[in-house]
Formats: structure tokens, C-alpha cells, sequence
């Protein structure tokens, strides 16, 4: 995103290398393009997302927290320990 010189671009081709997404916003949208465009430049960006679009692009890309299996699993095991709870609290006032 926004800044200047290029050692995030520098991250960024490690991540890339690493074979993860990367992102770059576009240099349009940015307050200082240097670090964007030292990507761009060195290829290192597999996307290039206008600042606005950013957001909705992200969860595009990865999905809502409902989508995501791990939380959806954390979810369950959070409401099954709520409702043995509520039955615990339960039996002991009667």
C-alpha cells in the first residue's frame, strides 16, 4: 500500500516467491506510489486493487468468517460449551 522506497516491495517478492497472493494498490490511489510502484515495477504484485476496492476484493478473495471452515468449527464448539452452560446453571437451581 501507500509508502515510500521499496523495502515492502522487497517483502512483498518474498511473499510471492514463498508462492503466496499478493496485492498492490494501485498507484493511482495512493498518497505516495513509491512502495506500490517498486512492485509493480518488479513484478512482485499478482493483483493491482484500487484503495476502494481493496476491502471488498480481500473478501472476495478469503471469504466472510462465516465461510471460513475453522471459524465456522470454533462457532459450533462455542455455542455446544454456551448451551451446556445454560444446562448446567439450570439444573442447579431446581
Amino acid at each position: 500500500m501507500t509508502g515510500m522506497g521499496d523495502d515492502g516491495a522487497e517483502g512483498l517478492g518474498a511473499i510471492k516467491a514463498a508462492g503466496g497472493m499478493t496485492i498492490a494498490q494501485s498507484e493511482d490511489t495512493c498518497v505516495v506510489s513509491g512502495m506500490p510502484r517498486a512492485a509493480i515495477i518488479k513484478g512482485y504484485a499478482n493483483k493491482i486493487v484500487p484503495l476502494e476496492s481493496m476491502s471488498a476484493f480481500l473478501v472476495g478473495l478469503c471469504g466472510t468468517d462465516r465461510d471460513h471452515p475453522d471459524r465456522a468449527e470454533k462457532k459450533d464448539k462455542t455455542e455446544k460449551n454456551e448451551k451446556s452452560d445454560r444446562t448446567q446453571v439450570s439444573s442447579h437451581r431446581t
